[in-house]
């Protein structure tokens, strides 16, 4: 039996070549994400999860339109939180051991502290985390991701997974089965999966979020943090006791994962738009969770249990940042600790170290207490596929740390070649019968990045500490003395002595009481483009936007950055991808030609008469829309990589058959 596997995840378009191997039925949304103020709630890149739950089917011919409580069997005691090495759970965190499902279903919110948790390298979540989409699909997607996930499920229940799976009785061609794992598990034997029924994973992401009392924090799903503020219990949105924090709870959080076809019945709830937030009971119907279904007795899935950070195209320069908090205040030198450091200051920055392909910088940064930076490498990727570590070191002050935790890491960066899926040549004869036109991709604009760059200046503020000290001025005087004498009264020398005239003096001295003041440098990028589709100059029948199918189009993407930023800041737009409807804007794609800054066109098509920068229509193509999708990618900033997506259309009304005519010679 051929094997299929269905994830239900985020489908950005990723524009290298992927071997599908998955039906992807999920989509993500747009989100930009903010710095953490004092007074507000805040949550970091380096903190997240995923609360997996996994389920078993009952029979044989359990599919996604079955009913998820009556044809499928939840594995494990309680949904079970994924979370990455790279950060430790701070002790106190609340979470619920609550699902979508659970929730969906009348249970109620119940707080617990976490202390049960799945340690692995899940992928950053889509737009709140930066995540990159291919990894996500690529670790869902994995089979070896569900073992993992069995064998934690089975030491929960504190016993093996074949003893998990083996008091559980299935339907399989018509006959009950229990105690027989071997059928049931997805174990691999000569290449074929033994599993006879199929494997459903249901996964939502988690954000920690650090409220503003800097004591509370909260590990939600983004049904939990609607359920919360619909229930009272915490005000996510603003004013008096508000933390701050609903860009992420109300907008990016539940446009990160959402279903894109309905699976069990639940609905489908599309993305909405950057910072419109969604309503309370939308997030808790629709927002923020992902499926994915093996099939039974697959074979040939590809196992992929390796994620990149970060995807870059070859021959691009790119740039890779961190983010660096301080729990103290990171400053020039260290005359503030004491008067004996004020007199023999020390240099008290840090200097994070970074090295990616031969490139290397050292930045030397500042930071207040409780604050944070990005700190970033500008370089150029290789000429060929590969894999390239980026290596990040921060000496000095130990307040400065990689995403507040560690003082070194290696981000692991994919170099994909784009240049790998140009469209075969269309051919007179091709037909496509069962074709019907897709929609549009619904992909993550990026348009617009900030960041900034602190600095810090010395404010003296000079105070006098009195001193006040008695200073004596002794002197020798002479010492009179009336007397009665025989000629009457005399003022009569007696003798010296002693006497101190001295006085109080104030000896105190000026103390500069001054502090570090710092002052926070904003810079950012913004990017515009605009993108038009046209017949082919050779196309003899066009009229306007109207063509006849089997001939040529040609695009012409125009793009602006704008940016106060230095140049070693950006990148500008350095590619282009174009996908096309008749491959349902997947598998195939041509990678434009930059003509000129920021412009971009069709390369030169080899299988063109005039080697015109075209794309040849296919002849089967409809009476209809023909529209074509394009990416503008690689606009790179220390916030990330700017992207916008634009699509244009010609019309089709017709074929290039339709323009020639069969006729005999004349004599």
């Amino acid at each position: 039996m051929k094997r299929t596997m269905l994830l239900v995840l985020m489908i950005i378009l990723i524009i290298s070549s992927v071997s599908v191997y998955a039906d992807d039925n999920a989509d993500t949304g747009e989100g930009e994400t903010g710095d953490a103020l004092e007074n507000k709630g805040f949550y970091r890149t380096s903190e997240y999860m995923y609360k997996v739950s996994v389920y078993v089917g009952l029979s044989d011919s359990a599919d996604e339109f079955a009913s998820l409580t009556s044809n499928w069997q939840l594995i494990g005691n309680q949904p079970l939180y994924v979370k990455p090495a790279t950060f430790s759970i701070p002790s106190g965190t609340i979470g619920s051991y609550g699902t979508k499902v659970n929730y969906m279903n009348g249970q109620s919110l119940n707080p617990i502290e976490i202390d049960q948790y799945m340690t692995d390298d899940p992928p950053p979540i889509p737009i709140t985390h930066g995540g990159n989409i291919e990894a996500v699909k690529s670790y869902f997607g994995d089979t070896n991701t569900l073992n993992l996930l069995i064998n934690n499920f089975a030491a929960q229940a504190g016993m093996s997974k074949e003893n998990l799976v083996s008091s559980i009785t299935f339907d399989i061609n018509g006959e009950s089965v229990s105690g027989d794992p071997e059928r049931i598990l997805p174990e691999k034997v000569g290449g074929e999966y033994q599993n006879e029924v199929a494997w459903l994973v249901v996964y939502e992401p988690v954000v920690l979020t650090h409220l503003k009392d800097r004591s509370t924090i909260l590990a939600f799903t983004a049904t939990e943090y609607a359920l919360a503020q619909k229930l009272g219990y915490f005000n996510f949105r603003g004013g008096d006791d508000g933390q701050y924090v609903s860009g992420m709870t109300h907008s990016d959080l539940p446009n990160s994962v959402f279903l894109e076809e309905s699976w069990f019945g639940y609905p489908v709830t599309p993305a909405l738009a950057d910072n419109v937030y969604w309503d309370l009971d939308r997030i808790i119907s629709g927002g923020g969770w992902g499926m994915r279904i093996l099939r039974p007795n697959s074979e040939e899935v590809e196992e992929n249990d390796t994620t990149y950070d970060y995807d870059y195209r070859v021959d691009t320069d790119v740039i890779t940042s961190v983010r660096i908090f301080a729990d103290e205040d990171v400053t020039p030198d260290n005359r503030h600790i004491s008067d004996y450091y004020y007199d023999h200051p020390i240099e008290n920055t840090a200097t994070v170290i970074m090295s990616a392909n031969g490139y290397s910088k050292s930045t030397e940064v500042v930071i207040p207490e409780g604050g944070s930076q990005l700190v970033w490498i500008k370089w150029h990727t290789p000429v060929t596929p590969s894999i390239v570590d980026i290596q990040v070191q921060v000496i000095g002050n130990s307040a400065a740390k990689i995403d507040g935790d560690y003082r070194s890491a290696t981000i692991t960066g994919n170099v994909m070649d784009l240049n790998e899926n140009v469209p075969p040549n269309p051919t007179a004869n091709d037909t496509n019968d069962g074709f019907t036109i897709p929609s549009l991709p619904v992909e993550a604009d990026k348009s617009i990045a900030e960041w900034g760059i602190f600095d810090a200046e010395w404010d003296s503020d000079w105070v006098w500490y009195s001193d006040w000290e008695w200073e004596s001025d002794w002197q020798y005087v002479p010492r009179y003395q009336w007397f009665n004498t025989s000629t009457g009264w005399q003022f009569l020398y007696i003798g010296h002595y002693w006497e101190d005239h001295g006085g109080w003096e104030d000896n105190g001295e000026w103390k500069d009481e001054g502090e570090w003041v710092y002052d926070y440098t904003s810079f950012y990028a913004s990017l515009s483009a605009s993108m038009s589709l046209v017949p082919d100059g050779q196309v003899p029948t066009a009229e306007g936007d109207t063509m006849k199918s089997g001939y040529g189009v040609n695009i012409s993407v125009e793009s602006n950055v704008y940016s106060n930023a230095p140049e070693n800041h950006i990148t500008y737009v350095q590619n282009a991808i174009t996908h096309f409807p008749e491959f349902e804007y997947l598998t195939y794609c041509r990678l434009l030609d930059m003509t000129g800054y920021g412009d971009f066109e069709f390369q030169e098509n080899k299988y063109s008469t005039y080697n015109n920068r075209t794309h040849f229509t296919p002849i089967w193509y409809p009476d209809a829309p023909y529209i074509v999708y394009t990416s503008i990618i690689d606009m790179w900033t220390p916030d990330g990589m700017l992207r916008m997506n634009l699509s244009d259309l010609v019309n089709i009304n017709g074929n290039l058959y339709e323009d020639w005519h069969i006729a005999p010679l004349e004599n």
